[in-house]
């Protein structure tokens, strides 16, 4: 699946998402939270400025398998400015909610090596051009419900899914690099690792409403996955402060932050890849409530 193939195909996911929440709730009525902001529908969209680390590592049916930072060794970029939206939908009078998120981050580079590389079977002498790429997307979708549900706090449980697409490549022309065996490789080259699958989360939410305008709302989630094609966990928190300057109408200052590591998975053709990638990202955000 290509990356803008899949970029429809979780937009897809998302509207129907959307939809189905929608036709679910509308017998309910919704509750203002702290006396003035309605807590049916409440949706974060903006733009956040993502610091990103990146550290893979891919084995190959001969064996060979040392990590590298790709930010380090590529000059892959480890800011990028992206989109994020996130939000709920209310489908009881009282306490059950579906939760929904999105955040798709890319970023590639072309470099002159200025020494050698050894990633998967291949070693990239230095002096060669590479072009690299990592991409990630992540599509969160959840039930929550609240334990605690007060007029100015709400303490929440969520168990869900989330569908992560993820990209590793590096290619390039031949005449800089050798193969596992040493010898030189004569035609175009790409070392590629990707897997999309959906992964079960489970998380604790917190709405704190400091005033009936201003709104704190926090949330932590994690899987952690041993089988036979994958070994890892992911990690994922935030914090949102949201101030509603009319009663439907707002703009927040948010912090997210994801922590994904693979121990192993595998790819095809003898591939196994390793991977710690960590992204902590500051946005401003609209806020609407309905």
């Amino acid at each position: 699946m290509s990356m803008k193939a899949g970029r429809r195909y979780c937009c897809g996911i998302a509207t129907g998402v959307l939809l189905a929440g929608a036709a679910a709730i509308s017998p309910v009525r919704a509750d203002d939270f702290a006396g003035d902001v309605p807590d049916l529908v409440w949706i974060d969209v903006g733009g956040a400025v993502n610091e990103a680390s990146t550290d893979v590592s891919l084995r190959g049916p001969n064996g060979v398998g040392v990590a590298i930072n790709f930010e380090d060794v590529f000059d892959l970029p480890g800011t990028k400015t992206t989109a994020r939206m996130l939000g709920f939908v209310r489908i009881s009078p009282k306490r059950r909610y579906l939760d929904f998120g999105y955040v798709d981050i890319g970023r590639s580079a072309t470099r002159v090596l200025d020494r050698d590389v050894v990633w998967g079977d291949y070693t990239y002498h230095a002096g060669g051009e590479v072009r690299t790429r990592f991409a990630t997307q992540f599509m969160y979708v959840a039930f929550r419900y609240d334990f605690l549900h007060e007029e100015k706090i709400r303490i929440s449980g969520s168990a869900g899914l989330t569908a992560i697409r993820l990209v590793a490549s590096v290619n390039g022309e031949s005449g800089f690099v050798d193969d596992a065996n040493g010898d030189p490789v004569t035609s175009g080259f790409e070392r590629k690792g990707s897997v999309t699958a959906p992964v079960p989360m489970v998380g604790l939410n917190l709405d704190w409403a400091l005033t009936k305008r201003l709104v704190l709302r926090t949330y932590t989630r994690f899987f952690r996955l041993n089988l036979s094609s994958f070994n890892g966990g992911l990690n994922e928190n935030g914090i949102r402060l949201n101030w509603y300057f009319v009663r439907h109408f707002g703009l927040g200052l948010g912090y997210d932050r994801s922590n994904l590591n693979v121990k192993e998975l595998k790819v095809g053709n003898g591939n196994i890849v390793k991977a710690s990638y960590d992204v902590t990202g500051i946005g401003l955000y609209a806020n609407l409530a309905f």
